[in-house]
């Protein structure tokens, strides 16, 4: 994928919507620049050589010789600035997909500079697609290395999201794998090999987790002799650490990246959840709040809900397990792993006096996951990495909430 990041405009009245446009465009090249393994970006003077001689999208394009054009629309609002960033197609000049962010007041920029990425990263997807669609009439024996690595991504997101997690997998590794047959060493091929075998959905259908960890742990460390600080594989490897129970090890991974950006949340998690593991649940809460007033996906209140139960304080328990069970889906909720927060909300009702909710979340834990209805069969479903498998308090919680052994 070849992308090119124009000047973000702003009103021309507008001095401080101007600032943020040149703000954000910075920003938006910065991260483009920096998404090497997916993508190439135009250089910054040959954007403005190309602007000097051509307006519309499709001679930039061509002049730039990329398929698509980035660019950003900075207005006022309440809080401050909303930025909507476009991708556009570089041959039909058709919009492909658009991201909003809001600037706060006095800022010229997201106050999360993940935020920027996440946005980018979603409009590069757009690309991605409309490049594997392009490759779609070729026959895969004639896909080269880039193409099969698109299409493994692309198409192991769309059956994923089918709820087909073993088609996912199964499409996207024998792409993979053909990838890996002609450039072993392509970083980007690694890259998703690593990713697609240690994702926790393999959970939901392999007979053989450790086959696919091994796969996924082999192409990890082959990728990281060659980029050894690439935080997204790093993450990977130290969520490894923490399903193996190696917490430390872990650990370690985890605050080395969070000395290069204090503000990744993949390693933020990945600390909080070890410091809960290694019995250092107060720890782990400062952590926690390190998210601030992010939004955060349903595994970070899951884990606040550990964390709180650990520390006694039952209702922030309760709270944040409802706020997790609230968005998590079918599969989620049945999943040892995961699915068990909803056992962390019965016993945290037990422990607060309050019986007949416990009782209701532990009949919504049944409808889940039927057959497991006892202490002791709970701790056989309990998946070893969730977030308060053999915590004993948890289940002196549910023997509270009536629940046998």
């Amino acid at each position: 994928m070849t992308f090119a990041v124009l000047p973000f405009e702003a009103p021309a009245d507008d001095k401080a919507g101007a600032q943020v446009a040149v703000a954000m465009t910075e920003a938006a090249f910065a991260v483009e620049e920096s998404r090497v393994l997916w993508a190439q970006v135009a250089s910054r003077r040959s954007v403005e050589q190309a602007l000097a001689k051509h307006a519309a999208p499709k001679d930039l394009a061509a002049e730039l010789n990329v398929h698509f054009l980035l660019r950003g629309n900075v207005t006022r609002a309440a809080s401050g600035y909303n930025v909507e960033m476009l991708v556009v197609d570089g041959v039909t000049e058709r919009v492909l997909g658009a991201y909003s962010l809001v600037v706060p007041a006095g800022a010229l920029t997201p106050r999360y500079h993940e935020d920027v990425e996440n946005a980018l990263g979603q409009l590069n997807y757009y690309g991605l697609r409309a490049e594997v669609e392009r490759a779609r009439s070729k026959p895969v024996e004639a896909m080269d290395v880039r193409d099969l690595s698109y299409r493994a991504y692309v198409d192991w997101g769309d059956k994923k999201q089918q709820k087909d997690e073993k088609g996912a997998y199964m499409t996207a590794t024998d792409l993979l794998n053909r990838a890996l047959v002609l450039a072993p060493e392509d970083p980007l091929a690694l890259f998703l090999t690593a990713r697609v075998n240690l994702c926790d959905c393999i959970d939901a259908w392999s007979k053989n987790v450790d086959e696919q960890q091994a796969i996924g742990e082999a192409a990890l460390e082959k990728y990281l002799r060659h980029d050894p600080e690439n935080p997204r594989m790093l993450g990977l490897k130290s969520e490894l650490f923490g399903l193996r129970g190696r917490f430390e090890e872990s650990l370690q991974i985890a605050e080395a990246m969070l000395k290069r950006d204090p503000e990744n949340s993949e390693a933020l998690f990945n600390k909080a959840y070890d410091l809960l593991k290694l019995g250092r649940p107060q720890e782990s809460l400062l952590t926690l709040n390190d998210f601030h007033d992010r939004e955060v996906e349903w595994p970070v209140n899951a884990l606040a809900a550990a964390v709180h139960y650990e520390l006694a304080q039952y209702e922030l328990s309760v709270q944040f397990a409802q706020k997790a069970a609230a968005k998590m889906n079918r599969d989620e909720l049945g999943n040892p792993k995961s699915g068990a927060v909803r056992l962390t909300l019965v016993a945290a009702e037990a422990r607060l006096g309050h019986l007949v909710r416990a009782k209701g979340a532990m009949a919504d834990f049944n409808a889940a996951v039927p057959g497991v209805r006892t202490i002791s069969a709970i701790k056989k479903w309990m998946h070893p990495a969730a977030d308060l498998a053999g915590y004993e308090p948890l289940f002196d919680g549910l023997r509270l909430a009536g629940v046998g052994e």
